[in-house]
């Protein structure tokens, strides 16, 4: 009989989740491969805790038991990119008898928003490249102005993605007046790519002007409860709408001298006052 994971231990999952991550970016190898392990002990076939628990097997040195943990989530998911590249570059190591590269520092300040600062972004037009494959939280990666688009590029150069369209835009205008930004990975596996834009220098001519329109209350989006029976989705669909029919809100007209503007992004600001100085 099949057994389906409770909700209890689906949060411990991703607590625990989130602890091997906080210290992954610390560097705390050791304490990051032990939860990753008690992670397997429940779940075994969580292919992220593999890659988990092979990195930081990587990072220690123990090069066999990495490995292992690599060789396991292929075994669970052989399109998995990530386990793939890393079993091969560690094959790579024990046949040359080489070490692997000094763990670089984490600052995990990286990662904090700041209003009208940053932006969090999914790049699009992901490369297949060795080097996107190698990327990592904490990773630094650099803006590239290419005619009318903004890519995202490795230290060496090496193109990884490219800004989507409409943050693209913005970035454009903000990059010929001047600023600079830092860009940082958040988030990597395969076939995804979340950076973190960190405004690194504001142009006189933005005055006290934020780069990015400041985040309001983040946006609350419907989801399926994990490991819920669809009975209950459906009762619960059916509860809604026996509501809808009971209870029917007015729609209040509002007098069109009493509407309410659409807010100015910082950059739509910016260019009306140019307008007005160009008028004057």
């Amino acid at each position: 009989m099949t057994t389906f994971p409770t909700e209890d231990r689906l949060r411990q999952k991703r607590t625990k989740s989130e602890q091997a991550i906080s210290l992954a970016m610390k560097n705390r190898w050791d304490e990051a491969a032990q939860i990753n392990r008690e992670i397997l002990d429940n779940f075994p076939n969580e292919v992220d805790a593999y890659n988990r628990l092979g990195k930081a097997l990587t990072e220690l040195g123990r090069y066999a038991e990495a490995r292992d943990a690599y060789a396991q989530a292929v075994k669970l998911d052989p399109l998995n990119g990530i386990a793939s590249k890393n079993l091969q570059r560690l094959g790579k190591l024990a046949a040359e008898g080489s070490a692997a590269p000094a763990p670089s520092p984490v600052d995990p300040r990286l990662f904090i928003e700041e209003s009208g600062k940053t932006t969090v972004t999914q790049l699009t037009d992901l490369r297949r490249n060795e080097a996107a494959t190698k990327l990592s939280a904490g990773d630094q990666l650099q803006v590239a102005r290419r005619g009318n688009q903004v890519v995202v590029c490795d230290q060496a150069g090496t193109e990884i993605g490219r800004i989507e369209p409409k943050l693209e835009q913005d970035l454009i205008r903000l990059l010929d007046l001047g600023n600079q930004y830092s860009v940082f990975v958040t988030a990597a596996s395969d076939q995804i790519l979340h950076v973190i834009i960190r405004e690194t220098h504001r142009s006189a001519t933005m005055g006290n002007r934020p780069s990015f329109r400041p985040t309001a209350a983040q946006e609350v989006r419907a989801y399926t409860r994990e490991g819920a029976p669809r009975y209950e989705l459906e009762e619960d669909e059916e509860d809604d709408e026996e509501l809808g029919e009971e209870e029917e809100e007015e729609v209040e007209v509002v007098p069109a001298d009493l509407e309410v503007g659409v807010e100015e992004t910082p950059l739509e600001a910016l260019a009306a006052e140019e307008d007005t100085e160009e008028s004057a």
